[in-house]
């Protein structure tokens, strides 16, 4: 091969052509954020719509493109990552709707849309990395911009110490997680992460088992996987409703598709036991969540418990996607089901903390009667996280609970089934707040077209997905194509 051929298969720009939308457009937004004024302050969530927009025109044919690399081996091209990559704009695209109705002539209207581009961009990046330095470098970029969304109200005290607890612990879990990529690359003198799956074939168990944990603190801290999880109940409190969802989203996402491809493609199941490992940490994820979830008494902290609980669920089947072919489309069925859900919730609640300024529990009561549209839509997504039919959440429950018990993890599937029936009791908590307690404010809540948006796509896909559940079942069957 000459140079020339080299470098042309290194520069693949096509491959990256979502990525360079988004991104251009974040850094074409800098400027003009920082100049519009008057009603001129909406253009940058309108050009962002946009460029989201067109980035999902660009993905969508990666479904069923034939899986390649780009970029010199460090970049797939595959069914997977179109999927994982559709999935992070759709929640982009939903939270910026949010944001444009929540930042309405404040001072953080022009501003938000290129923190929340940047961080998608790097979530996107995250889902296709094959290569060690590519990792850290989109870890990093998911979560600065992630850090600049929860403090867009500075004047905020629980704002500025969620970003300070939000970086610590970010900062300190990236750097685990860079020390054991190290680990790796002295094991098999590759960044690439299926050279490294063929090169840990002879290592040493014991070195590959503390690269494992070390690398799994970066992924867990993102997911929030117990005990990685401290810093989420304080920063979506921290935080406006709107970026809450957003960080309950989109970050983890990415994690859980960067997660995947590291286990898949350079942990063979015999390796470090991870399958284990990951079921363990899945128990306890799911069961202190809930059990925490109990006692809360604001939304976005019990939002935030359900995200860890949720989070969970979904890693009982990561435990098993190496040896269970349908753990991976329950996962990504769960997934999208999950973005639908938890960004109802947090939009009804960004409803309600604008016009209060609050998000305690009884903020909600009387709630089905002074704004019967958006209880409704609370009052779904609630339901649809405890895994009611017929909507979304209980055919992704199904999946993922079908999958631990086809990788022989039946203990993990009872274990799971119970903590569902207990997460049944503080949605319902929510809900009769909503229905059968007297108000305690008056008005209804906030309302915008961004919110209104937001429901309404939210709520219909948690309806269609439950009802209907092969068409996202069909979806996640194409994004389980890896590169071979």
């Amino acid at each position: 091969m000459t140079g020339g051929q080299t470098m042309g298969g290194c520069m693949d720009l096509g491959a990256v052509a979502p990525e360079m939308v988004l991104a251009g457009t974040a850094l074409a937004l800098v400027p003009v954020a920082g100049w519009v004024r008057g009603r001129w302050c909406r253009l940058p969530a309108v050009v962002a719509l946009l460029a989201l927009l067109v980035a999902i025109g660009l993905t969508a044919p990666m479904l069923a493109a034939p899986p390649r690399e780009a970029f010199c081996s460090t970049y797939a091209v595959d069914p997977f990552r179109g999927f994982y990559q559709l999935v992070i704009e759709a929640g982009a695209l939903v939270s910026l709707l949010s944001l444009a109705s929540h930042f309405r002539a404040s001072e953080q209207e022009p501003h938000y849309p290129v923190a929340l581009l940047m961080a998608t961009v790097g979530g996107m990046g995250l889902t296709a990395a094959t290569d060690l330095g590519l990792i850290v470098l989109f870890l990093q970029m998911v979560s600065f911009p992630s850090y600049l969304l929860v403090l867009l109200v500075r004047g905020d005290r629980l704002a500025q110490e969620a970003t300070l607890k939000y970086f610590l612990y970010g900062a300190a879990a990236l750097a685990v997680m860079a020390y054991g990529l190290t680990f790796l690359f002295g094991l098999t003198g590759s960044l690439n992460l299926r050279a490294i799956g063929a090169g840990l074939a002879g290592a040493d168990r014991a070195w590959v088992a503390l690269a494992f944990g070390l690398v799994v603190v970066g992924y867990g801290f993102e997911m929030t996987l117990v005990p990685f999880h401290v810093w989420a109940p304080d920063v979506f409190q921290g935080g406006t409703a709107p970026v809450s969802g957003f960080v309950s989203v989109v970050p983890k996402v990415a994690a859980f598709a960067g997660l995947l491809r590291f286990l898949l493609e350079a942990m063979p199941n015999g390796l470090a036991a991870w399958p284990v490992v990951l079921a363990l940490v899945a128990a306890a994820t799911m069961t202190f969540g809930n059990l925490v979830a109990l006692r809360q008494t604001s939304l976005k902290r019990l939002l935030a418990y359900s995200s860890i609980a949720q989070a969970g669920y979904m890693l009982m089947a990561v435990s098993v996607s190496g040896q269970v072919p349908e753990a991976l489309p329950a996962i990504g069925y769960y997934l999208v089901a999950y973005l639908l859900m938890n960004l109802a919730a947090f939009t009804v609640v960004a409803q309600v903390e604008r016009m209060f300024g609050s998000d305690s529990l009884a903020t909600v009561r009387g709630l089905g009667r002074r704004a019967p549209w958006s209880a409704t839509a609370l009052t779904l997504a609630l339901l649809s996280l405890a895994g009611v039919p017929p909507l979304a959440g209980f055919a992704g429950k199904v999946f993922l609970l079908l999958a631990a018990i086809d990788g022989g993890l039946v203990w993990l599937a009872v274990w799971a089934a119970a903590n569902m029936a207990l997460a049944l009791y503080y949605y319902v908590a929510v809900i009769a707040e909503m229905y059968f307690r007297k108000p305690e404010h008056a008005g209804a809540v906030a309302t915008g077209v961004g919110y209104t948006w937001a429901l309404g796509l939210c709520t219909a896909g948690t309806l269609v997905s439950g009802i209907l559940p092969s068409l996202v079942r069909n979806l996640a069957n194409l994004g389980a194509t890896m590169l071979n």
